[in-house]
């Protein structure tokens, strides 16, 4: 069978023997909503000379969030939070990062800015604001910002990625 536990490892040992590895890994979460099911909730680091967090998690679970972020990498290490916008599930642990690592700067909207600025506002001098079509060069990347077809927040900003083409 396609994908099965065989495959997948003689697919895991080849990259193994071909030094092929992901540099981006996936924080997941997930937030019950009774009698309907789960939302699932994921958060992402870009690994490279300046590495980028997409997303700090949610309020309710920070604690969680930071502990599946320390297994992933060390937030010292950590030069960028790319916020892809300002709902509670997104910003759990923003400014937990911010106190730890005086070194992070964050990737927001201006409208991202003035939604923070309602109840926890970020230091402006740790904000670099894009607009969709910009690009901002983040070490050995360069993300392209873009507005996706289909959103839940106004503030809400994706990204292109050259290096991983996604």
């Amino acid at each position: 069978p396609i994908g099965g536990i065989k495959e997948t490892q003689e697919m895991l040992d080849f990259c193994a023997e071909h030094g092929v590895a992901s540099d981006i890994e996936v924080i997941t979460s997930n937030f019950p909503i009774p009698g309907f099911g789960v939302v699932p909730i994921n958060a992402f680091v870009l690994r490279g000379s300046e590495p980028v967090l997409v997303d700090t998690g949610t309020v309710v679970e920070s604690a969680e969030f930071m502990s599946a972020l320390r297994s992933v990498i060390d937030p010292a290490d950590l030069r960028w939070i790319w916020l892809t916008h300002t709902d509670l599930d997104h910003i759990g642990s923003l400014h937990q990062l911010l106190a730890e690592n005086p070194r992070i700067r964050v990737i927001t909207t201006f409208l991202g800015v003035g939604i923070m600025s309602l109840s926890a506002p970020l230091p402006m001098d740790r904000v670099y604001l894009v607009n969709p079509g910009q690009k901002i060069s983040v070490g050995d990347r360069t993300l392209t910002a873009f507005k996706p077809p289909a959103f839940d927040n106004p503030s809400t900003t994706g990204f292109y990625d050259d290096r991983s083409k996604t």
